[in-house]
């Protein structure tokens, strides 16, 4: 059985980059921040992730339960465990439980839609990832869409405080196959999926207040703040790729940037 986690909340700050500085901003990181042992080599690695959203898209148009919290499940590279994944956000507060499942297990359950059967047969033992089975049975959430991207990563602990810098890109977008993801390392080989343009989002991910370390990178280098979802933009570009209906939201992109001088986003 695969362990679970509920984490604790934790402040995320998304700003755009341009490429015009990318190179610039991972030294910075790779010179003022740890190595990341989530990635395989050169503070990189593909994942892919699956969307669900109810039939009413709930999640896209921010409507009922379902459309406060987004549930997915993603792969990293080609691992065969997935994470099973809920996260939701308020005033860049960020809340998550997940729980890392191996792909054997969880698809059985998945075809079966029902806690405590696998393949349709009745099993007596208790799985790690119930809980979230309860929820897409509860919110009656389904595949919508794939989400393939690059994440450079680079994270430290700075007295006590875990810190953690990314940078998404090369997002691309592909049509849903039942439960079934991509390969993160093979999302274009099948091709299935489309770009979804020059997209390059920094995060920035600390507890309460802002440490003194990504201050600096903001003096260094002035960014404008984004709220920016991937599914959203993935739903935009499913409706261009594939013909799907129309979303109802885009991006929100501000030409602020964040004073250095916060220092509590509680």
């Amino acid at each position: 059985m695969s362990g679970s986690s509920r984490r604790s909340p934790r402040v995320e700050m998304k700003f755009v980059l341009d490429e015009a500085i990318l190179e610039q901003v991972q030294d910075w990181a790779v010179d003022h921040l740890g190595i990341d042992k989530s990635c395989e080599s050169d503070n990189r690695r593909s994942i892919t992730a699956l969307y669900l959203d109810t039939a009413k898209l709930d999640l896209l148009r921010g409507t009922g339960e379902a459309g406060k919290t987004s549930h997915r499940i993603r792969r990293d590279g080609n691992d065969q465990r997935l994470t099973i994944e809920t996260k939701r956000t308020k005033k860049m507060v960020v809340r998550k439980n997940r729980s890392s499942v191996f792909e054997s297990d969880l698809l059985p359950r998945l075809r079966s839609q029902c806690i405590g059967k696998v393949d349709g047969q009745e099993t007596a033992e208790a799985w790690c990832g119930d809980w979230f089975l309860k929820r897409l049975t509860q919110r009656q959430l389904q595949p919508t869409v794939q989400v393939a991207f690059e994440r450079f990563t680079r994270a430290s602990v700075l007295n006590g405080e875990k810190l953690r810098l990314s940078i998404d890109s090369d997002m691309r977008v592909g049509p849903v196959d039942g439960w079934k993801l991509a390969d993160g390392g093979l999302a274009d080989s099948a091709g299935k999926f489309e770009t979804l343009g020059n997209h390059l989002i920094l995060k920035l991910k600390f507890r309460d207040q802002m440490p003194h370390l990504f201050k600096e990178l903001l003096r260094a280098f002035p960014l404008p703040s984004v709220r920016f979802s991937k599914y959203q933009v993935a739903m935009a570009g499913r409706h261009h790729a594939f013909g799907c209906p129309q979303p109802v939201r885009g991006l929100s992109v501000t030409s602020e940037t964040i004073p250095t001088e916060c220092v509590s986003y509680a």
